[in-house]
């Protein structure tokens, strides 16, 4: 199960464009019965399983030998001189084709920040399909998009890695905004003392998950995007520990850092964050920037626990912001008032730590099951008479708690999952499985950093740097024309299988960290899947799960889309940390719609199921939005829907919050340097 691959006769037939991609020697890995292809891609994928390009576990770090391919003889020197001239493969126009190569031993074009593989009619090789991407529009001549500087840094100016166009992690959003991986400070400051010669705009990325334009929506010509992913701090603010007064510890660090680069520094000590998400692929400046959030019971978001920051200013200048006062405006501030680019963490020691899940199927769905489920089975940390449903007999052993909810393969006995932690003395004394610090952690922590992944973008790399630089390469769902795959198999029963493979997987996929690193994560990728998150009050918890249930179970006989992913939820207790903090303080249950796009007949189909959702639990629940994830799903003019309309951003906060913070954002950047993208729309003032 950490690997998976087709028998090679049925891809290059059903599926000719992962066969196009894939790298010969993953797709001699395994082979199953063909019938049973299409379906267990979706499920193994969707459960958290490696790709086909990523090589497999069993090999040395994690990485098997590419075998060398024989280039076809049609591939002659004296050919390659003749179509690679001209605007699709030169796509800089200086005579020089930058594309039309294919690279054999990683299955996919040469140069994939500039080449997509885009077929045409007559094209008789890979190399030729080779072509330069969208972004070599001439019309963008005179702009940040066109911007040699910025699309290929020479050092003449500053020195950066060139990471090609910013795109978010999961294809929602794809822009031409140039995106580039400063090493120093002297270059960044270079960089933004660039911008302001040229009137550009700069905006700062973590690893590109969030799901909208608050890096960028890719609207502004002039707007091109800096990465910490490559950035290495000066003494304590690359790592240091700091011991508090009240015996305490405190961590400072890199922001362009992980949270697997932190924990691999301080798990083997003992220390955690206060709060922690499932996967370890978020930068720690974007965790800060905005409101990511884990499971934890009585913690809330990520960033309430930074406690001092490092940061520059559009000037270049540095400085350490200590203050909680002036701490509060940087907490998820949407990179709108300046570069951060150290942190210090809050970190709180667990001598034991147990990661385990419980899955039950419910006798039937009710809001006493269900609440019954959370109190007991998953002995949530939460106040018993929070509601009156699932009695009072928990024992409120477990601090963390992410759960699941399968309807679509049982509507009225749906199973239900946690994945729980424990800590300390409520650790249970007859668990079995790893409750201390592993042996060999250092080493564990290094093979997954050292793992050789490959992105379907920029090549192969270590798991450890692809993580900083764009989140990890997403597990992708079989990319297969949907509607040829439907002439062989049901809609329905592909739904179902990926459905339950999500849940059951769960135990599998935490069991396998917390013999190497019992830190409380369990994902080290994951699938490419839209995500959508509210949070309610827990009074409307079995409200807003229910109408999901309602939409999804309705989509079983939806011939365009069938809901694929279970729901999600989980609890959060916000503390009034930040100036721009969308929920009031307070214990919230946060309510999550997933869904693969892949299997949507387009992409509307899944938006107006989304869109249905967000409006009964904004409007009947009072629900507010994660701001990293979709949100303000709108019905346009021409009867299309989209999602972050402007007229819902601009009721996110209030007009006392938008104040305040803008009057210390003209401070912080007075040349609005970092004005643009998403963030100012969520600070404008609605339109009447």
């Amino acid at each position: 199960a950490d690997s998976f691959a087709p028998p090679p006769p049925l891809l290059r037939r059903v599926m000719p464009e992962a066969w196009a991609m894939a790298p010969r020697s993953a797709l001699r890995c395994t082979a199953v019965p063909p019938l049973a292809v299409a379906a267990l891609i979706a499920a193994f994928r969707a459960a958290g399983a490696a790709s086909a390009a990523v090589a497999t576990e069993g090999c040395a770090d994690g990485a098997c030998p590419l075998a060398a391919v024989e280039r076809p003889a049609v591939e002659s020197v004296l050919l390659q001189r003749d179509w690679r001239q001209g605007p699709d493969y030169d796509c800089n126009g200086d005579g020089t084709p930058d594309c039309g190569d294919w690279d054999w031993s990683l299955g996919m074009c040469h140069l994939q920040a500039y080449c997509g593989f885009q077929v045409r009619l007559g094209d008789w090789s890979l190399a030729k399909s080779c072509r330069c991407r969208r972004c070599s529009d001439p019309k963008f001549q005179g702009t940040a998009f066109a911007d040699g500087q910025l699309s290929n840094p020479d050092g003449s100016i500053f020195n950066a890695m060139a990471w090609g166009t910013f795109k978010v992690w999961a294809d929602h959003l794809d822009t031409c905004a140039p995106w580039i991986m400063p090493k120093t400070e002297e270059d960044i400051r270079k960089v933004l003392a660039y911008a302001k010669s040229k009137g550009y705009k700069v905006r700062i990325s973590g690893a590109g998950h969030s799901a909208g334009g608050i890096v960028t929506d890719g609207k502004d010509q002039n707007t091109f995007v800096i990465s910490l992913a490559e950035y290495t701090a000066e003494g304590e603010w690359e790592f240091g520990l700091r011991d508090m007064p009240d015996g305490s510890k405190r961590a400072t660090v890199n922001a362009g850092w992980t949270q697997a680069h932190l924990y691999q520094k301080i798990r083997p000590l003992g220390f955690f964050l206060p709060a922690q998400t499932a996967g370890y692929f978020f930068a720690l400046g974007g965790i800060v920037a905005n409101s990511v959030h884990g499971g934890a019971y009585n913690a809330g978001f990520v960033h309430a626990y930074a406690t001092r920051l490092r940061v520059m200013s559009h000037d270049g200048s540095i400085r350490v912001i200590d203050r909680e006062e002036e701490v509060r405006y940087w907490r998820n501030s949407f990179g709108l008032l300046g570069i951060i680019l150290g942190i210090e963490f809050q970190l709180e020691h667990r001598s034991k730590l147990q990661m385990y899940s419980v899955a039950k199927k419910l006798p039937h769905w009710s809001p006493d099951e269900f609440w019954k489920f959370i109190k007991e089975s998953a002995e949530a940390d939460i106040p018993m008479d929070i509601v009156p449903e699932g009695g009072s007999s928990g024992t409120r052993e477990s601090w963390n708690g992410e759960y699941f909810i399968d309807y679509i393969n049982n509507a009225d006995e749906p199973t239900i999952a946690v994945y729980a932690q424990k800590a300390n003395s409520s650790v249970d004394v007859e668990f079995e499985g790893e409750v201390g610090i592993p042996e060999n952690v250092e080493a564990n922590y290094a093979k997954i950093m050292r793992k050789r992944v490959v992105d379907d973008w920029h090549g192969a790399m270590t798991w450890g740097e692809a993580a900083r630089r764009d989140g990890a390469p997403p597990i992708e769902v079989a990319g297969v024309d949907v509607n040829d795959m439907l002439k062989s198999f049901r809609w329905l029963g592909l739904a179902m299988i990926m459905s339950r493979a999500a849940i059951t997987n769960i135990p599998r996929l935490a069991r396998n960290l917390a013999k190497k690193v019992n830190d409380g994560f369990f994902l080290t990728q994951s699938p490419e899947a839209l995500a959508a998150a509210y949070f309610v009050e827990p009074s409307k918890a079995f409200a807003a799960m229910d109408f999901l249930r309602d939409v999804q179970l309705a989509s079983r006989g939806d011939r365009e889309f069938v809901w694929n992913l279970p729901g999600e939820f989980r609890f959060i207790k916000v503390e009034d940390k930040a100036v721009l903090q969308p929920i009031p303080a307070g214990l919230w249950f946060n309510a999550q719609m997933i869904s693969f796009a892949d299997l949507a007949k387009n992409d509307q189909s899944w938006k107006r199921d989304f869109k249905r959702v967000e409006e009964y639990w904004v409007k009947e629940l009072g629900a507010r939005p994660h701001m990293g994830k979709l949100f303000g799903f709108e019905t346009l003019d021409d009867g299309t829907v989209e999602p972050f309309a402007e007229s819902y951003s601009c009721t996110i906060y209030t007009d006392a919050q938008k104040a305040e913070f803008a009057t210390y954002r003209a401070e912080e950047d007075p040349e609005d340097l970092f004005a643009t993208g998403l963030g100012m729309e969520l600070l404008a003032p609605c339109k009447q």
